[in-house]
């Protein structure tokens, strides 16, 4: 017996046969054909053998987004148009918005209020919607609010344990946060807060968006009822965000 092996000798064929028939490696020639083929085909990059669109998405980094009526998007006149969404667009993030209107560090609303103000039954605070976004196990956490927690009683308790949960809620994500917005001019309450959610997210280890005041630079900003942004002002807004983060 030859002490090549069965596989790596040529096969032969009686008669001779066509060239279909003929062997080329151990490999009948049409195989050949057809596998030359078929790298052909990838080289050129057919439309069949490109990756999907649903492959490209999947390398897109998941984002959660909380915050207030602001970062959910009030005052806009489509979704797709709120900061949030804009600021999603331009960096190729896969946005998952868990804002909610009329909450804060502190502030939630209930009872007959809950359904105008946020869509629900209850507008929860932002330590609740971050327990609840961390099932999505984004790469990356936006947090953008406080100005619905302005009022005579500081919230630095609150803020400090929104920030520990955050950081217990999303070991492994990137934090993004951004100053207290308002609808214009910042008054010292609103400053004060800002710097308070600055010190403890930077003690987190996240990383501060100094986007100061965007609706505070001229008119043509808001929406009717004077307080939220509208599309220009989420544009403006969406403008300063993605300016930071580069």
């Amino acid at each position: 017996m030859s002490g090549v092996p069965r596989w790596s000798r040529p096969a032969r064929r009686p008669g001779g046969g066509g060239w279909w028939q003929r062997d080329w490696g151990g490999m009948p020639l049409w195989g050949v054909a057809l596998s030359a083929a078929a790298i052909g085909a990838l080289l050129v990059g057919g439309p069949a053998l490109r990756p999907s669109t649903a492959a490209e998405e999947t390398a897109s980094p998941i984002v959660v987004f909380l915050g207030d009526s602001y970062t959910a998007g009030v005052g806009a006149s489509d979704p797709s148009l709120s900061w949030a969404s804009r600021v999603g667009e331009a960096e190729g993030w896969r946005v998952r918005n868990l804002a909610r209107g009329g909450t804060g560090y502190a502030s939630r609303v209930t009872g007959e209020g809950a359904p105008g103000a946020c869509g629900r039954a209850e507008c929860p605070p932002f330590v609740e919607m971050a327990r609840e976004g961390a099932a999505l196990i984004p790469d990356i956490v936006v947090v953008s609010g406080g100005r619905n927690d302005i009022g005579d009683a500081p919230v630095d308790a609150e803020v400090e344990a929104f920030f520990e949960a955050v950081a217990t809620a999303y070991p492994g994500s990137r934090i993004y946060v951004t100053d207290v917005l308002w609808h214009g001019r910042a008054p010292d309450a609103v400053r004060r807060l800002s710097r308070v959610v600055q010190r403890d997210a930077q003690a987190i280890g996240a990383t501060w968006l100094d986007i100061g005041q965007p609706l505070a630079g001229g008119d043509g900003l808001l929406a009717p009822d004077g307080i939220h942004p509208n599309d220009a002002g989420h544009e403006a807004i969406a403008r300063a965000v993605i300016a930071a983060l580069d």
